[in-house]
């Protein structure tokens, strides 16, 4: 049925596009943690959680990775 074609088309494409969101905010976390020592990250709430949102972040990328293997390309 070609009028699902442009459907799934753009929802692969808004996939890609959050799959690079996601990478983007990994990366963008994981650059403000390499600032800090793991002893600041334990010993500060805010890179704590900066640290929890890095991780879920990483396990994000990881499932989107896994269930669409072709994304990466």
């Amino acid at each position: 049925m070609e009028q699902y074609q442009t459907l799934i088309g753009v929802v692969l494409e808004k996939l890609n596009q959050t799959y690079k969101e996601l990478q983007f905010n990994y990366s963008g976390l994981s650059g403000v943690l390499s600032q800090h020592t793991e002893e600041e990250i334990r010993s500060t709430p805010e890179l704590t959680t900066i640290k929890d949102l890095r991780d879920y972040y990483a396990e994000m990328v990881q499932c989107v990775e896994k269930l669409f293997p072709g994304i990466k390309g």
